[in-house]
């Protein structure tokens, strides 16, 4: 691989060259992990993945480049797992740890060790969406478990700025409109350390409850995750909120494999929108109502082609040359809501294999310095794990605790 970046992918790498912007699934494991297992495993996964051998380099012309050159192994950290919560601490350091993107892979593997059982931390950089990282937990897992179930190389495939329907990526001039009226905004400054602590909170349903949430939103013809939603955005609405009407934003990543132009498969890459759904909320805002209110607005934005736009607004601005002030008002453009909540549905990954247990899945995003929170949600073999990420320097943890419980109490309440 010797290929420049693309607006989206170069867009995603100076955000990052900011501030970190990763994401970090975590796996607990039940059985003995050996540690020659992990380091032959992420082998053949880093054989498989064409942007797992790939390192970011600046060229002649001051362009980065992707460059699959004399890559070294995946970096892998094995430190002593000392209790069941031992992995909170380390993946909210793993969100706020930059990559060596000139030196190293950009990917790296943190394994918390035991006799009877292990957390595994995959943490890569942005570049790739949350269900790439699926995919390579999928694939590592099944190497430990399953020797030689995913080996088989992917190709080398375009990024998404490649890959959009070309009614769409022509037509750039309503991108430069919206890039030229940004302007900087005085209460963005330039720190070049990253002091927050990014904590986390999380969950899980179990299969049972899983099942009767699916089944609930069947009936009431939305999806779990504008049932998710509405739970968070009520629970936010009522701790953030003294008005009787309060309006809010949320933001949803979109999975965009389906929609574009060449089959991606299970390839790492950024292969989604980012989605904003507006709601009014006020004291007779109905749960359920709200949720298909959130799939409507999605499936609205997927019929307005809107879901296309990131590439060739990304390839507007990145023309402008911005500085790092102008980037980070960028992102706080397209990205400005009260709450982010992703969710990677269903994954098919098989938990009882060669004599381990995959026990729970959970991910979770570093984020922008302008989001206090994201919540996000994976589910394997009917059991919902659910992180909730969120920044106290925007957001008392006082008040985060509440909203996520609430939230809880909400979608166990919908379902009653």
């Amino acid at each position: 691989m010797n290929r420049l970046l693309t607006p989206s992918e170069h867009l995603m790498w100076l955000l990052g060259c900011d501030r970190p912007t990763n994401v970090v699934l975590s796996a607990t494991i039940r059985g003995a992990v050996s540690v020659n297992q992990m380091t032959e495993a992420l082998g053949w996964i880093q054989h498989r993945h064409p942007l797992l051998r790939a390192t970011i380099v600046i060229d002649q012309q001051q362009q980065p480049r992707l460059v699959s050159q004399g890559v070294p192994a995946i970096p892998l950290r094995v430190i002593e797992r000392e209790n069941e919560e031992n992995w909170l601490t380390e993946i909210s350091e793993e969100l706020l740890s930059p990559f060596l993107w000139g030196e190293q892979p950009l990917v790296r593997v943190v394994l918390l060790h035991s006799p009877s059982g292990c957390e595994l931390l995959v943490t890569y950089h942005h570049i790739g969406d949350g269900l790439s990282g699926a995919y390579l937990m999928r694939d590592i897992w099944c190497e430990i478990t399953k020797p030689g179930s995913y080996r088989e190389p992917l190709p080398e495939i375009p990024s998404i700025d490649q890959l959009l329907p070309t009614v769409v990526t022509e037509g750039d001039k309503n991108a430069v409109d919206f890039n030229w009226r940004i302007e900087t905004d005085s209460t963005i400054q330039l720190d070049e350390t990253f002091p927050e602590r990014l904590e986390v909170l999380h969950w899980y349903f179990s299969p049972l409850e899983t099942n009767r949430l699916v089944a609930r939103c069947r009936l009431e013809q939305t999806t779990v995750h504008g049932a998710l939603c509405a739970a968070f955005l009520l629970s936010l609405a009522t701790e953030t909120s003294s008005s009787k009407e309060t309006v809010l934003r949320c933001l949803s990543p979109l999975n965009l494999r389906n929609y574009l132009t060449v089959a991606v498969g299970e390839n790492f890459g950024e292969y989604i929108a980012r989605v904003v759904t507006t709601h009014v909320l006020n004291q007779q805002t109905q749960f359920w109502d709200l949720a298909r209110q959130v799939k409507h607005q999605i499936n609205q934005a997927v019929v307005d082609k809107k879901i296309y736009e990131g590439g060739s607004k990304a390839k507007s601005f990145l023309n402008t040359k911005p500085d790092k002030i102008k980037v980070r008002q960028y992102a706080k453009n397209i990205t400005s809501s009260d709450i982010v909540i992703t969710n990677l549905g269903r994954l098919e990954i098989p938990v009882h294999q060669g004599g381990l247990e995959l026990e729970k899945l959970y991910f979770t995003v570093t984020g922008f310095r302008h989001q206090p929170i994201i919540v996000a949600i994976a589910t394997t073999a009917g059991k919902m794990c659910v992180t909730f990420r969120y920044q106290e320097s925007l957001i008392p943890s006082a008040s985060a605790q509440r909203i996520n419980i609430k939230a809880v109490e909400k979608l166990r309440q919908a379902v009653e």
